[in-house]
């Protein structure tokens, strides 16, 4: 079996220049765990997953959409040093947060050689490109974990 037998073929993506806040929402909308980041030819320039937009400290962790909407909502008031960093997070677009390091994986490649591939790599999500490296859809762990 190849993976464009089990391949999500309507495939989001957006441009390096989006807004995270539409990142956000396109992707807690639509319930998608990976967004591929492409350019103008629609060829895959990174990813941006969930994980991309959880902030880490000594003490908690935040997930970026909710604090986005947080403060686009007026709920939180900051101090004028930090104002800068909040503008920073706001004003974020799509190239600040992606990893550029993605997998891409073509659709001829068979099932057996993915989870081989999963197994090396550890990401949930790979964009699957023709030859020319444009994105035609995108296959995640549990659509080979759903084949068992």
């Amino acid at each position: 079996m190849k993976i464009k037998e089990i391949m999500t073929k309507e495939v989001m993506s957006v441009k390096e220049e989006a807004p995270i806040s539409e990142i956000a929402e396109i992707m807690s909308k639509n319930k998608i765990h990976a967004l591929p980041v492409v350019d103008d030819e629609n060829k895959v320039l990174g990813i941006i997953t969930e994980t991309d937009f959880f902030t880490k400290d000594s003490s908690n962790m935040v997930y970026m959409p909710s604090l986005i909407d947080f403060i686009n909502k007026g709920k939180i008031k900051y101090a004028e040093e930090e104002k800068e960093a909040m503008h920073a997070v706001l004003h974020a677009k799509a190239k600040d947060i992606m990893s550029a390091k993605c997998e891409n994986v073509s659709p001829e490649m068979e099932i057996e050689d993915f989870i081989k591939l999963i197994k090396e790599c550890s990401f949930n999500s790979y964009p699957v490109v023709d030859s020319e490296g444009v994105l035609i859809g995108i296959i995640t762990v549990a659509d080979a974990i759903k084949l068992l």
